[in-house]
């Protein structure tokens, strides 16, 4: 008979008093026959979240963890048979809504009414476990904190060991932490005997005792940002090669209640600065003497100091010099630019000619065609006044013969053939539709002048923008009439002084992109607005195209981006129309959503500043 079936039959119970027993404990209780649960108090079913008659119906192992069950009840059912089992453990309880409860278990047998059953109490632990948890994560990421600190620094606890013990403390010191941590070693590192260091004086609350003895010429300092901290520097002989100068500053570590539970330290290796101290201490003193003993080296100094200044001076030319060389290259890019302009205009020209060539040959073809039609209409009007002129020979004397009727009814035919009323109407027709197309040929030849302005000199004028927006748009007809409908919304404009032709050639490269920007088989809106504000004029070209992506609408007026396909477009557009802008004084912007279009808005003064006009 082993030890727990001893105990089973020692210690009887019936049920109803062990029933009782468990109902006064404030613990949670419960017991098992080796399969079921056969009897529950109160606190475990407000533990475990189930009432007690389903508790009842369960298996004792059921109301553990999956991951547990199987530990569960291999005791639990051992410890029934007679076998040994532990008699305390923590199991996790999975309640019945699903929660996972940790608990401390202790089992014991017990004789109930002539059998032996297990009788387990749990204390809940959830919350030890959490708060032990929680403390183990703070622990991970303090030791983290320290460890990634480029400053040296090590901590130790109330009783004077090592918990951290960073890489920079390994560095400049040269002792690894798996041989530091968990020791009292950090005395040795740095004094090579048992002696305090600042942080165990802080832990022992000895500190102020100390100062004098310890610390009393080391530049001791109290902390004036944490309380109970201190700072000092001291020079160590055993560290390094040949001693090192550290400045060195602890601090205590404190519980929830204020009470000290360790220090740490950190340390700063000024041994250079220290020594370039000495050395410039040092030498003052050498210069102090040869300025009080051999006036000769100071004059000598003082020439070579003049020495130095025609150096200087020299250096000064040759920076001015250099800077001049900048302005002319700065020059010679500004000349670049124009040129990339005038290279741009011309491709954009050149892009356009086919279109600007079908508006100019459509009123030259009518206007041909009529002239073509007129030709032939005149030379039967020629004949019809032959024939008058023959007639008015022969009715010269009023004839009556049967040839000076037979002649008139010729005439009649004559005038018949000829549809003469007709061509009385039609002709002043015909001429009048000639007219009108020679009259746009000049129109369009016109706004081709005014949108390159040939006759211009590049000089700043004071002109209405709405001029060059028309002219630019009969430029661009051919363009945009297959993609789009052009909408104005033009309101009251002052003149302003600008370049006209850069900002014509500003106004085409973006109702052009507007245009392309409408994908192939739809056909959608371009419009246009402009007004005055308070410093100038604004103008806007909205489309309703497919719009720029967000990644793409920062780098649109950078030089040479394009999304366009290889051959379609140079990548300049943009970006010269926003260096024309800005040489106005203005600023040109963009906003845009895919899929619904993109409107840019440029923003002028009424007259730029002298400095711009200037340098344009």
């Amino acid at each position: 008979m082993t030890d727990h079936q001893q105990f089973a039959s020692d210690v009887a119970f019936s049920m109803a008093q062990l029933a009782a027993l468990a109902e006064a404990l404030p613990t949670a209780v419960a017991c098992h026959d080796g399969e079921n649960l056969v009897l529950v108090n109160q606190p475990m079913c407000d533990l475990s979240g189930y009432s007690r008659q389903q508790l009842l119906s369960m298996k004792f192992w059921e109301l553990f963890d999956p991951r547990t069950q199987g530990l569960v009840k291999e005791h639990g059912q051992s410890r029934i048979r007679g076998l040994a089992a532990p008699k305390r453990y923590e199991a996790v309880l999975l309640t019945a809504q699903g929660e996972k409860r940790w608990t401390d278990l202790i089992a014991v047998l017990l004789n109930v009414d002539g059998r032996t059953v297990a009788l387990g109490s749990y204390l809940d632990t959830t919350e030890r476990m959490r708060a032990e948890s929680r403390q183990k994560q703070a622990q991970q990421a303090l030791a983290q904190i320290i460890d990634s600190n480029p400053v040296p620094t090590f901590v130790i606890d109330h009783q004077h060991l090592i918990t951290h013990w960073n890489k920079a403390c390994e560095q400049i010191l040269g002792f690894q932490a798996i041989d530091m941590v968990g020791t009292r070693r950090h005395q040795k590192v740095f004094y090579g005997k048992e002696r305090p260091t600042m942080a165990d004086l802080i832990v022992d609350g000895s500190m102020e005792k100390t100062i004098n003895e310890l610390y009393g010429n080391k530049r001791l300092t109290r902390s004036q940002l944490i309380a109970g901290a201190y700072e000092a520097e001291d020079f160590f002989p055993t560290l390094g090669e040949g001693g090192v100068w550290l400045y060195f500053a602890a601090a205590p570590l404190t519980d929830t209640y204020g009470r000290v539970i360790g220090a740490v330290e950190t340390l700063q290796d000024f041994t250079e600065r220290r020594f370039a101290e000495s050395e410039m201490i040092k030498s003052k003193r050498e210069l102090e003497q040869l300025v009080a003993t051999r006036g000769e080296q100071l004059r000598e100094a003082t020439h070579e100091l003049e020495q130095d200044i025609v150096r200087r001076r020299k250096a000064e030319t040759e920076l001015l010099q250099r800077i001049n060389e900048l302005s002319e290259l700065n020059a010679e890019l500004s000349q670049t630019q124009q040129q990339l302009v005038q290279s741009e205009k011309l491709a954009s020209i050149g892009q356009l000619a086919a279109g600007v060539a079908h508006e100019i040959n459509n009123p030259i073809g009518f206007v041909q065609s009529n002239l073509g039609a007129l030709e032939r209409y005149f030379e039967q009007i020629m004949a019809l006044l032959d024939g008058y002129q023959e007639g008015e020979v022969l009715l010269g004397g009023l004839a009556k013969d049967h040839a000076g009727a037979a002649l008139l009814e010729q005439i009649e035919q004559l005038k018949k053939d000829a549809e003469l009323d007709y061509l009385r109407d039609d002709i002043p027709a015909l001429l009048k539709e000639s007219r009108d197309g020679i009259v746009r040929v000049k129109q369009i030849v016109a706004d081709l002048k005014d949108f390159s302005r040939v006759d211009s000199t590049q000089q700043w004028e004071w002109v209405d923008l709405r001029t060059g927006l028309n002219s630019t748009l009969n430029i661009v007809n051919n363009e945009i009439k297959y993609r789009a409908d052009v909408v104005k919304e033009y309101g009251d404009l002052p003149h302003i002084k600008c370049l006209p032709s850069q900002l014509n050639q500003v106004f085409m490269n973006l109702l052009v992109n507007a245009a392309q920007a409408t994908p192939e088989g739809r056909h959608g809106a371009i419009t246009i607005r402009c007004g005055a504000q308070a410093d100038g004029v604004w103008v806007e070209i909205a489309d309703t195209g497919a719009g720029i992506p967000e990644e793409n609408l920062k780098r649109i007026f950078d030089p040479f981006f394009t999304t366009k396909p290889i051959g379609k477009g140079t990548g300049l557009g943009l970006s010269l129309s926003y260096g024309i802008v800005q040489k106005h004084g203005g600023r040109i912007e963009v906003r845009s959503a895919v899929g619904i279009g993109t409107t840019f808005r440029i923003s002028l003064p009424l007259e730029p500043h002298e400095s711009l006009t200037e340098a344009g």
